[in-house]
């Protein structure tokens, strides 16, 4: 009884690393967040255990609704981020990055097809989550 237990848990982690390897495709892309037709960041993501990648061009500005506003435009482009302490739970893909001596806490959810959305944790006003568009897949 003891081994039929035991392979009955085998294939139930099987079973569980197939589905986590197919949510972790869905996330695998570039995704834009724009505002009035203007991309205001970029995230792209590989496929790895863990996901991995980077975030670029972020200018997020807010009201003091949360609401997303007129980014600042210093014509400067960021250097690329990398997103670090990836973590996928269901459609949710957790991870960090590093701001100077902040570590900022980002969840991002898959909300439809090849749509998502961004929470910036922790922040220090109120924001509504960020909509963003999967562009295409990388490869």
């Amino acid at each position: 009884m003891l081994r039929l237990a035991s392979v009955l848990f085998v294939l139930g982690s099987l079973s569980l690393s197939a589905q986590d390897s197919d949510t972790a495709k869905k996330f695998v892309g570039e995704w834009q967040a724009r505002f009035k037709d203007k991309v205001i960041c970029t995230i792209r993501l590989k496929s790895g255990d863990p996901i991995s990648g980077q975030a670029e061009n972020c200018r997020i500005n807010v009201d003091a609704n949360g609401d997303l506003q007129e980014p600042d435009s210093d014509g400067q482009p960021d250097t690329p981020s990398p997103i670090m302490n990836a973590k996928l739970s269901g459609s949710t893909l957790s991870f960090e990055e590093k701001e100077g001596d902040d570590v900022i806490k980002f969840e991002f959810t898959l909300v439809g097809e090849g749509k998502a959305e961004l929470k910036i944790l922790d922040a220090p006003v109120s924001l509504k989550p960020i909509p963003f568009v999967r562009q295409h897949e990388s490869r």
